[in-house]
């Protein structure tokens, strides 16, 4: 199965190519679909203001094929029905150009609303206009065994998709949080417990999932009591989840200052723990400057191989001039196998 970074990229090129193309992502409750949808839009160099998110269940079905209506007929033909629709999707009609619908929650729509879903995504019309050529169509939903309403999708709307169910990414979803205000404590830990990112189990009431961890970090106040703030994470990503996280974000908070490690690179003690090294790493990589990455690698060059490969990875990923520097150039040439294998 593809991961989430995967899926962006591949429906992101099929649609560049073929606007038609219609895809549908599968996956759990809380794993990023939505993100992805837009992200896929934003791929393809599209105006944000053109992204069209549409709960398929929250509407009724005459919301979307139109509600009859008595109009004069023409050429004498007397009194006529016509289907008035909303305008929920007006501003995508023919000659407005590109944008992306996203269709939401399909699988746990009804009978009714897939076959809508069907014509509209085949025919890209409505009663009153026809939808924009370079107008693109990306669905999304859980699975049936997730035990959110979800149900198996008609035949002839699946065989109008192309169908990827996403498999998580720890490494794509550490890339996103960095950039959305994350906790680095939290970035920290997902990598260091992997597994806990996406643990959805329909018969828990709270989850591990990527929303969860997020709403925990940007949500909760992280100067609570620890009393407090574990109950509220567990009242997100669950008991088990919660604990091992707020542990190790205590654990966390015995890292040596960043601004310490910077003046004295070559003295300032390395962590024995790896969640502290983990930590130590990620905040360092999610504060780099120019001015400053030397000092940086001076000390990360005496932790382990694998935290050298997490600080650089990143500290690159958010200032891609660093590669030009002086200070890579010679950490990658001293590392080249680490450089080869981590590739």
């Amino acid at each position: 199965m593809p991961n989430i970074k995967e899926c962006i990229e591949g429906v992101a090129r099929l649609q560049a190519n073929d606007p038609r193309a219609a895809a549908m992502l599968w996956g759990p409750p809380g794993m990023g679909k939505s993100a992805a949808a837009k992200e896929i839009h934003k791929r393809q160099g599209l105006d944000p203001e053109r992204f069209l998110s549409i709960n398929v269940t929250n509407h009724e079905v005459w919301d979307f094929t139109g509600v009859p209506e008595i109009v004069d007929g023409t050429d004498g033909n007397g009194r006529m029905t016509s289907f008035a629709p909303t305008d929920i999707f007006a501003r995508f009609r023919k000659g407005t150009g590109a944008g992306t619908i996203n269709l939401e929650e399909l699988p746990q729509s009804s009978i009714h609303h897939q076959t809508w879903a069907a014509g509209f995504i085949e025919d890209r019309k409505t009663t009153l206009f026809e939808l924009d050529p370079e107008v693109r169509f990306i669905c999304t939903g859980n699975r049936a065994e997730d035990r959110s309403g979800a149900k198996q999708l008609l035949a002839h709307l699946n065989d109008r998709l192309y169908h990827l169910i996403m498999e998580t990414c720890v490494d794509s979803w550490c890339e996103w949080a960095m950039e959305n205000g994350v906790d680095p404590f939290m970035v920290a830990f997902i990598r260091l417990r992997r597994e806990l990112l996406n643990d959805f189990d329909p018969a828990r009431r709270s989850n591990p999932t990527q929303r969860s961890w997020t709403r925990v970090s940007t949500q909760v106040p992280v100067d609570l009591p620890t009393g407090i703030y574990l109950a509220l994470a567990e009242g997100k990503v669950g008991e088990g989840a919660a604990a091992e996280w707020v542990a190790a974000r205590d654990m966390m908070g015995q890292m040596p200052n960043i601004d310490a490690i910077r003046l004295h690179p070559t003295t300032t003690e390395i962590p024995e723990k790896p969640a502290v090294r983990f930590a130590v790493a990620t905040a360092m990589s999610m504060s780099a400057e120019e001015s400053m990455f030397a000092r940086d690698m001076t000390y990360i060059n005496r932790m382990p191989p694998e935290y050298q490969m997490l600080y650089v990875t990143d500290a690159l990923r958010l200032i891609p001039e660093l590669a030009q520097s002086s200070a890579f150039t010679k950490w990658a040439i001293d590392n080249k196998d680490i450089m080869i294998g981590g590739n």
